[in-house]
């Protein structure tokens, strides 16, 4: 497969094979700059693109289409690249055990389908379900009218927790938590079981057409790398989500050659849990907007760095990306930076390489 039409692949693709062997190609982390485009309303949508509907999610051209077109809100520099990712919407693998889908006019949610935990035998990974065979074809359509041009990204599969408590809804999945942790235990791993299961499957037909492996965040790995996360982690305690939902996640973990979980830094009770989980290679530390300024998070980013996990810091803006990369090490370090416009981010562009060397000159010193 030739990917010379992904612009200035050839030297993003060393950058990032650094990135992963701890080293820093070209004196700059990696930084996902972006910024909004001014000419995005000068596009109006396809009248179905409004629309509440399961067609513009499930019809692979429809799909394409929407997501190009909001894709024309921003504008890319640095180090993002060209990728697409042919899934409908986040947490999809609930929808492939039975989960009801609610199709959204902006995104798209689980309804309840169970109550209890007597009913965990009804959700399983099913492949002759609808909404699995609308994610194959959407591959199959990238394939065919994207390969060379983009990478195509693997799906959110999402995680247990948030699996569970889409099947369940949340109060009953809390209760049941409580009241039978065991039964949540095993259920939470046979289902990473299952997700691992397919999977594999997702990643061998895009594997085929890829250069490596791409996530919806994006990370890009020359190998096969999965993404773990459950956002319902913020409703426990760092004792019960280890025991409960941590055997989960690191049977996904280990299941591929490199991993990174999303996470945020709502939950940073967890990490220290987190941390020591040796198949986590990457931990991707957002920002909640009510957890107040991100830098009061840098001991946990430290923390991170210090276990021996790259990092990556989303989003960043941009007054604070010369704190962080004065205080972190840019090794193994990747930001998602929000400019201004497209100047700003041409001078953030140039700012994070002197940035980057003046660190790496004091690190070595």
């Amino acid at each position: 497969m030739n990917y010379s039409r992904i612009p200035d692949w050839e030297h993003l693709r060393k950058r990032y094979v650094a990135f992963w062997n701890n080293q820093v190609e070209g004196n700059a982390i990696i930084a996902h700059i972006q910024n909004p485009n001014p000419s995005a309303g000068k596009i109006p949508p396809e009248p179905w693109m409004a629309e509440a509907s399961e067609s513009k999610y499930l019809n692979p051209e429809k799909l394409y289409r929407r997501k190009q077109w909001l894709r024309t809100f921003w504008n890319w520099h640095a180090d993002l690249f060209k990728y697409e990712i042919p899934s409908y919407g986040p947490n999809i693998f609930a929808g492939f055990c039975g989960g009801r889908v609610e199709f959204g006019a902006d995104t798209v949610w689980h309804e309840p389908v169970i109550s209890s935990v007597d009913e965990f035998p009804k959700i399983h990974f099913d492949q002759n379900n609808i909404y699995w065979k609308a994610l194959l074809e959407s591959i199959d359509y990238a394939i065919k009218n994207l390969s060379g041009k983009v990478h195509i990204g693997l799906p959110d599969f999402g995680g247990p927790a948030d699996w569970i408590s889409t099947f369940m809804g949340t109060e009953n999945f809390l209760i049941a938590c409580i009241e039978e942790p065991d039964k949540m235990r095993d259920f939470a791993l046979r289902l990473a079981d299952e997700c691992n299961g397919a999977f594999d499957i997702v990643y061998d037909i895009i594997s085929r057409a890829n250069d490596g492996s791409v996530n919806w965040m994006p990370v890009w790995h020359p190998g096969k790398m999965g993404t773990v996360q459950d956002d319902m982690a913020i409703n426990f305690s760092p004792e019960m989500f280890a025991d409960l939902f941590m055997p989960a996640i690191s049977k996904m973990a280990g299941h591929t050659e490199k991993t990174v979980m999303h996470w945020h830094d709502g939950c940073a009770q967890h990490l220290d849990k987190i941390l020591l989980e040796k198949e986590i290679d990457l931990i991707q530390f957002g920002h909640d907007p009510n957890t107040g300024s991100f830098r009061n998070f840098l001991a946990h980013m430290r923390k991170i760095q210090e276990a021996g996990k790259k990092l990556f810091i989303s989003c960043v803006e941009a007054e604070d990306v010369e704190f962080f990369i004065d205080n972190l090490d840019p090794r193994g370090l990747m930001m998602i930076i929000n400019t201004e416009n497209d100047d700003a981010s041409a001078k953030m562009e140039e700012s994070v390489r002197i940035w980057t060397e003046r660190r790496l000159n004091r690190i070595k010193h």
